[in-house]
């Protein structure tokens, strides 16, 4: 929640006289993410129960497209085609989404520990805030490309950073194919990965869907006679 209000505090009252979202929408769509991540968490952990490394591949690129695709499915709803506050709703769903995905992951990785120590500390912690960056820019790219009326180019574009993500993160961790120290770089890179698709989200994507929409809107306004 902490990031969701850094991310759109310039998107509405004070900073702006008229906001580009409604509130109460951005919490229900919150709230609507909270429950669809405990849905792929239960998934998901009975699809990890049951592969192996010979499925590693199936498993990398399965979730991720399964993830993006019901994002797909709920932002693209026809009610919020091409509106702009599609992209901060998008958002706010995957920082939902996040936001209990995060937690079931982590908590069911401690209790397969028999103890946690101070390494492992630091892993779910980067573990952690890797998932919300990886939730919050996809479905936000998404979100985007819904209000754009682009489908193809920002799926994919989500899509890509999810199996970047998965690549990294899978079999470095999950399978342990690549033993420590070593497994650090797969840890390294996929922060990197999240870290660039959120920075990207909001340094530039969102600002660029703002401004564009400010220059179609002051080109519709009628001309006034002199």
């Amino acid at each position: 929640m902490a990031l969701m209000f850094y991310t759109l505090r310039d998107y509405t009252y004070p900073a702006v006289e008229k906001p580009f979202f409604n509130d109460k929408k951005i919490f229900a769509f919150f709230a609507l993410g909270i429950v669809i991540g405990m849905l792929l968490f239960a998934f998901e952990s009975w699809g990890q129960t049951i592969s192996s490394t010979e499925t590693l591949l199936a498993l990398i690129v399965g979730f991720a497209v399964m993830e993006e695709l019901l994002k797909l499915v709920v932002l693209n709803y026809p009610k919020f085609q091409r509106k702009i506050d599609t992209a901060f709703y998008g958002l706010a769903f995957g920082l939902g989404i996040s936001a209990t995905f995060t937690f079931a992951t982590i908590y069911s990785s401690a209790l397969s520990l028999e103890s946690v120590k101070a390494e492992d500390m630091v892993a779910f912690s980067l573990l952690g805030i890797q998932l919300v960056l990886l939730h919050g820019s996809t479905t936000a790219l998404i979100g985007i490309g819904v209000a754009r009326g682009n489908l193809k180019a920002y799926f994919s574009e989500a899509l890509l950073f999810h199996l970047g993500y998965n690549v990294l993160m899978i079999p470095f961790f999950m399978f342990e194919i690549v033993t420590p120290p070593f497994n650090l770089i797969g840890l390294a890179a996929a922060s990197a990965v999240v870290i660039y698709a959120y920075v990207k989200v909001h340094r530039t994507s969102l600002p660029a869907l703002v401004s564009d929409a400010k220059r179609l809107a002051k080109k519709a306004e009628p001309v006034r006679r002199t």
